[in-house]
């Protein structure tokens, strides 16, 4: 995070991401609106990184939140979201990787273990290394349920393998309610037809420590960093005043999206929408004729200048316009097109002209 002194001394701090913005906006100007609350942003915020990768430190991030709810639905509205929002830009092979962040620590305050400690089984998590995850726990005596549990859950992919976890003692309620929950996503995720992008991910855990639940990122192929991602928040709220609300939301990275898109080929369409500037002395026709082009999906301008025929296309012709229409006193009659590009001149009916340029008419 960016922090400075002002001229006062107070410590100022650029915003390192919006959903404590959000929760604040939530508290202070939203506590009588109905619950859920759907709020979405795009904006830039800041981040201090001396990561040798090459990563902006002002980026422009797009993000929703979902306030109010703390259902395996809303969970899975949010993913499903997600994906469709990477789908909609032109992405594909779509890929979510997904934990619980509470599930995590509760199992880790079972173990008795201290920060180090934690931090070290984390690592292990993280690599995937079951040699050294075994010798571990056999050097820090975790109980045979909780080890078996631990080599499960770090060999789990997807949440349906999360069935044949169970851990039977009352030290463990919550972190078999934690294990209940992601089942009930699982099934919402196969209600969405989603469920062979999401993965799970016992050790993926969130730099921000204000998560409770599921945590998530999205990712492609070849990028190498995550697009985005986010997770569940239930207690954060709470802090900006006294409205206790759950909530789950995430953010993309505008600049990583499109950095995605280019690394799969992604090309920008042609502009296809015909460009038309409509003429005429008859104010009242020449803007009955522009409202029915923009009605029928055509870009239409009207010439406001009162600048000649002459004079019209010329400036078409600089701003890439592709036909000029010159009306008359109704569009009952025809109207004269010139093409700019080909300079020819006709006369049609303007329904015609609509349905020879692909508007609907």
């Amino acid at each position: 995070m960016f922090k400075f002194q002002d001229f006062d001394g107070k410590i100022l701090a650029l915003r390192a991401e919006m959903t404590a913005p959000v929760a604040r906006i939530v508290t202070t100007r939203m506590p009588s609106v109905p619950e859920p609350i759907r709020l979405f942003y795009v904006t830039n915020v800041f981040r201090y990184s001396q990561s040798y990768l090459k990563r902006e430190r002002e980026f422009c991030q797009a993000g929703v939140e979902l306030v109010g709810c703390n259902t395996p639905e809303a969970d899975g509205e949010i993913l499903a979201l997600l994906i469709s929002s990477l789908q909609k830009v032109g992405l594909k092979e779509v890929r979510i990787d997904l934990g619980n962040a509470s599930l995590l620590k509760d199992l880790l305050d079972t173990a008795g273990l201290n920060e180090q400690q934690k931090g070290s089984l984390q690592n292990l998590l993280s690599c995937r290394d079951s040699v050294n995850l075994k010798k571990f726990m056999e050097q820090n005596d975790f109980p045979s349920k909780l080890r078996e549990a631990f080599l499960q859950l770090s060999c789990c992919r997807k949440l349906d393998e999360v069935t044949s976890i169970s851990l039977n003692a009352s030290k463990y309620d919550k972190a078999n309610k934690h294990l209940g929950s992601l089942l009930e996503l699982q099934e919402i995720l196969v209600d969405y037809d989603i469920e062979d992008m999401v993965f799970f991910d016992f050790s993926l855990t969130k730099k921000i420590g204000y998560y409770t639940g599921m945590v998530f990122e999205a990712s492609v192929p070849n990028l190498g960093l995550p697009l985005g991602g986010g997770g569940r928040y239930d207690k954060f709220i709470e802090k900006f005043g006294k409205l206790k609300l759950p909530a789950t939301g995430f953010a993309l990275e505008i600049g990583k999206l499109l950095q995605a898109l280019m690394a799969q080929g992604f090309e920008i369409p042609e502009e296809t929408k015909a460009k038309v500037i409509v003429s005429s002395k008859f104010r009242n026709t020449a803007v009955e004729a522009v409202k029915l082009l923009r009605e029928a999906g055509v870009i239409a301008s009207l010439e406001v200048t009162r600048r000649n025929l002459e004079k019209t296309m010329e400036y078409g012709k600089f701003v890439g316009t592709d036909y000029v229409v010159s009306v008359g006193s109704s569009l009952k009659n025809p109207v004269t097109v010139y093409d700019i590009k080909s300079n020819v001149s006709r006369s049609v009916m303007l329904e015609t002209f609509l349905r020879e340029i692909g508007g609907q008419s």
